[in-house]
This record gives C-alpha cells, sequence and structure tokens, in this order.
C-alpha cells in the first residue's frame, strides 16, 4: 500500500489548475499525517538563507552574469574550416561577452542546432593550451564557459582561437578577432546582442556526417536529401542564405530552459 501523503504528492494539480484546485488540494495535503510538517520544512527552505532560497539566488546570480553592458565591441570573423567554399560569418557582441554569449552566436549565425558538445580551443605552436566548455568538470576542459570573458583572452594579446562543434564530425571554426570598437563604430550595433555584419556560404545541416558528408549532400548523393524540399537544397548548394532570417537568441533565456 502506498502511504497517502506520497498518493497525493504523486496527483498534484496540474500546470495551469484554478485557485479553488489548488487550494483543496493544499488542505488536503494539510489534513494527511505528516503534510503539515511537510509544508514547514519547504517554508523553512525557501525563506531567506533556507537551502532552496541560496539555490535560487545562486542561479539568479549565474544568469546576471550573462547581462551584457559594454558600450565597447568586439568585431569577429568565424570562418568554418575545411568546406570547398568559404563558410563563413562576421560578428560583432559586447566586450564584455563571455565565451557562452560566443558560442551562442555561431550555433545562430551558422543555422547549428545546438545538440552536440562545443569547446572553444587556444592553440600555440601546435600546442592546446586552453579549452571553455559548460562542464568545468570535463577531464578536456580548463575554464568553464559561463563565467569567463573574451576580454581576458583579448588583454593577453590572443586574438585568434578555435570553435569545435560536434567532436565526432569535428566542425572546427576559426576565430579571429579583427577589431576592437565603440558601439556604432565600423557599423556595430549599440543592442546588446549580438549583431550580424556579413558572411558567405550556408552552414551544412545538422547530422551530415561531417565534411564528408556534407559534400554528399551538395551533390545530392547524401540519405537525407529526400528530407529538403528541392528549392532548400538549391538555396545549400548556391552558398547563398537568407541572413535576414537569422535571429539571435538570448543566452540567459537558453539557460532557464
Amino acid at each position: 500500500m502506498t502511504d497517502p501523503l506520497d498518493d497525493l504528492l504523486h496527483n498534484m494539480p496540474a500546470e495551469g489548475a484554478s485557485e479553488a484546485e489548488i487550494e483543496a488540494f493544499m488542505e488536503k495535503v494539510m489534513t494527511t499525517p505528516g503534510g503539515a510538517d511537510l509544508i514547514s520544512d519547504f517554508a523553512q527552505k525557501i525563506t531567506d538563507g533556507g537551502a532552496l532560497d541560496t539555490m535560487l539566488k545562486e542561479e539568479e546570480a549565474e544568469l546576471e552574469t550573462l547581462t551584457l553592458k559594454s558600450p565597447a565591441r568586439f568585431i569577429f570573423r568565424v570562418e568554418l574550416l575545411g568546406t570547398t567554399s568559404p563558410i563563413w560569418r562576421r560578428l560583432s557582441l559586447p566586450a564584455d561577452c563571455s565565451y557562452l554569449h560566443l558560442h551562442r552566436a555561431i550555433q545562430d549565425a551558422f543555422g547549428w542546432q545546438d545538440t552536440h558538445d562545443h569547446r572553444i580551443e587556444v592553440w600555440e605552436d601546435g600546442n592546446l593550451e586552453l579549452t571553455f566548455s559548460p562542464d568545468e568538470d570535463d577531464d578536456r576542459t580548463h575554464y568553464c564557459e559561463v563565467q569567463n570573458r573574451l576580454m581576458d583572452l583579448f588583454l593577453e594579446n590572443v586574438s585568434e582561437f578555435q570553435y569545435l562543434y560536434d567532436s565526432a564530425s569535428n566542425w572546427r571554426h576559426r576565430i579571429v578577432i579583427e577589431d576592437f570598437v565603440q558601439a556604432g563604430e565600423k557599423e556595430t550595433s549599440a543592442e546588446f546582442s549580438p549583431h550580424l555584419h556579413n558572411g558567405a556560404g550556408h552552414g551544412p545541416p545538422e547530422d551530415c556526417g561531417g565534411l564528408s558528408g556534407f559534400q554528399k549532400f551538395l551533390k545530392g548523393d547524401h540519405p537525407s536529401c529526400k528530407d529538403y524540399e528541392p528549392e532548400v537544397l538549391e538555396e545549400f548548394r548556391s552558398g547563398n542564405p537568407d541572413f535576414s532570417k537569422i535571429t539571435f537568441r538570448d543566452p540567459a533565456s537558453v539557460q532557464r530552459k
């Protein structure tokens, strides 16, 4: 037999329940053995200094670090390496951007779906010196991409590095910091969000099998070609994407999901 309180909690009101339904549920919990203690314990956790309150404040603080405020802008040129025809984007971001901001901007600018692993790598003389990724516990990672800012790298006179997406497919992007200007200069935006200046080439479809699979896709020899309308395939082959369709998402909003 299941515990009455456990059974009751298992059947909590669904999202969108009316106020009356929620009040009736709470009354049942309070009158069920152990229910009052459960509510009291929960109340202690959400009050100032409680476990849940502390956790929520930590999450809010982390999301606050994603708020961009810098009046200066970095201008980046990001090029997908190894393709027969150039595929690149020129982007600008506020200078206090984190590696996470750049990751999200690259994903949106190239049409990636963010369904695979990624990391930013700094190479020197053929040696991998630094990595930034979402998981600081990963043995391959030196620093977490959320708490660290590109400005620190720039101040160390590092202006070129790489972005690796989907290590199985090995989509490597060369990133070059081309300029550092005040907002509004050199066609940068005054908005605190990524800005796409220009570019060339259509980004590969997700899960096409790396560079070799992309070449087969462009030739019409890939199994996934059947999933695309002829006009969409032609857009890939022409290498002339409609940049007006590109929208950039707020990393803080993405992180909350």
